[in-house]
């Protein structure tokens, strides 16, 4: 269902055909990009490889702060799942995604929750809801659609919520600040569809269908497809590359001031961050909620921290 992970550190360049180049060419002279680098993000809210991202990308947004502009792309992962099949995964069903969202978590160190297939096995039959309850959030504000697509990675990676359902949307999408009604009529029109069908469109014209895909490019429209899961410092080395001049990494604040920036946060995102191993992450963040600075929340096979809001 999802396209496996495939960790590369070579930093080798991926050549794009001549079409896909120059339409990315003149696509990056029409939208001005303004940051020296920018981040093409093809994505789905239930690819467990692309949660199993979150972590690389807070870092990257931590060490490079707003000279690095991610940009999100809804790419539609399963259209209908009753004819789909994933040969790589051996994957032709809701049920059978339950052992590759734990093998993959295994190995990204994402918390999963495999008892949502349970709960949702009957009903959903397409990831193409969530992309464009997206896509009306998108509409709205650019910002807090960045926060909803990680609620709705949140809800059903670790929260058994089905985020296939309309109600289900609109309470996640109140949960970060979205105004209800003009979400809904983006939902209602058709808007939010049609936007989905332009970033599916673009995809499928590149020949993008598996997640998470990246194109990396600079102002002066040079860039890097790059397919699948990637670690911190192979997008360095891509930075590196493609960047006019080097750009800046700068060190996180302490992890207190992590966790109450982002809110909730994984183990694997703070070990990530401060380049941590394990053992070290969990010491630390086990005196600080000993502390009283920050509080454990479990869910599925790991745990999510959060800041104890002071009266």
């Amino acid at each position: 269902m999802i396209q496996k992970g495939d960790i590369d550190k070579t930093g080798d360049r991926v050549r794009l055909s001549s079409i896909e180049s120059r339409c990315l060419r003149e696509d990056a002279v029409m939208t001005g990009i303004g940051t020296p680098i920018e981040i093409i993000y093809y994505t789905d809210p239930y690819c467990t490889w692309c949660w199993g991202s979150e972590p690389i990308l807070r870092h990257i947004q931590e060490a490079f702060g707003d000279q690095v502009k991610i940009t999100y792309k809804m790419g539609g992962l399963v259209e209908n799942i009753e004819t789909f099949y994933d040969q790589a995964n051996d994957i032709g069903s809701i049920s059978e995604v339950a052992p590759h969202w734990l093998e993959a978590s295994s190995r990204h160190g994402m918390p999963v929750d495999i008892a949502v297939f349970d709960k949702i096995k009957d009903e959903m039959h397409s990831t193409y809801p969530a992309n464009i309850a997206y896509k009306a959030a998108e509409l709205q504000d650019a910002k807090l659609a960045k926060k909803y697509l990680r609620r709705l990675r949140e809800a059903t990676s670790t929260e058994q919520s089905p985020i296939h359902r309309e109600e289900t949307q609109i309470e996640l999408a109140k949960s970060v600040g979205l105004d209800i009604e003009r979400f809904s009529a983006a939902l209602k029109s058709g808007r939010a569809k049609e936007a989905f069908e332009a970033d599916l469109h673009e995809a499928r014209n590149q020949g993008i269908s598996g997640f998470p895909t990246f194109i990396i490019r600079n102002a002066n429209g040079d860039q890097l497809l790059i397919h699948g899961y990637r670690p911190f410092d192979y997008f360095v080395r891509v930075f590196e590359q493609l960047a006019p001049a080097p750009l800046k990494m700068r060190q996180p604040e302490d992890i207190p001031s992590f966790v109450k920036k982002y809110g909730h946060v994984a183990t694997q995102e703070i070990l990530e961050t401060f380049n941590l191993s394990n053992d070290d992450a969990l010491t630390t963040l086990t005196g600080l909620a000993e502390e009283g600075q920050i509080r454990r929340v479990p869910l599925g096979n790991g745990d999510f921290w959060e800041p104890i809001v002071q009266n």
